[in-house]
């Protein structure tokens, strides 16, 4: 039963985040691979990774197990139905608090939301999701959830694009 609740819990936050609007990955014109990239970031916005305590890269194990259960077969097939010319960019975020850049003993949003984004990547590593066409990046808190306080800890995560290669 708990279980059972725990899975229903994961797909609720992905729920509500999958109907935040997020930015569009700009996408070379005339591109035929359009609709299967739109396609593919549809399912991905659903799938973020949370859990993240604040200044934290450090993926609790519990809510990692509850991820890739649900989560992370579908991360496997979006890689490997990957069009030419693109890849999985894992994306770390922070919340809005702190700065973006490092000042003085402070990380800095940015090294932190890279670091949960490079934590994720290699934990789909290590569940055998490895590939040359993943790729990760940190964001800081560029992109906060929409309606969302920005110091909110849901603002702590990590989600999944397919974006051009660059």
């Amino acid at each position: 039963m708990k279980n059972v609740l725990a899975v229903m819990s994961v797909f609720a936050f992905a729920f509500m985040v999958a109907c935040s609007s997020t930015p569009a990955v700009q996408q070379p014109a005339g591109d035929p691979n359009v609709a299967l990239v739109n396609a593919q970031n549809k399912q991905l916005e659903r799938l973020p990774v949370t859990g993240f305590a604040y200044k934290s890269s450090v993926v609790p194990k519990q809510d990692w197990d509850k991820w890739a259960e649900a989560a992370a077969p579908v991360v496997k097939e979006v890689i490997n139905k990957l069009p030419e010319g693109y890849v999985l960019q894992v994306t770390g975020h922070t919340d809005g608090a702190g700065p973006e850049e490092a000042v003085g003993n402070k990380p800095g949003n940015i090294k932190i939301s890279t670091d949960r984004a490079k934590a994720v990547y290699n934990a789909l590593k290590a569940k055998g999701i490895d590939s040359p066409r993943m790729t990760y990046k940190g964001v800081g808190s560029s992109e906060l959830l929409p309606g969302v306080d920005p110091r909110d800890g849901a603002n702590r995560r990590v989600t999944f694009k397919v974006v051009p290669k660059k």
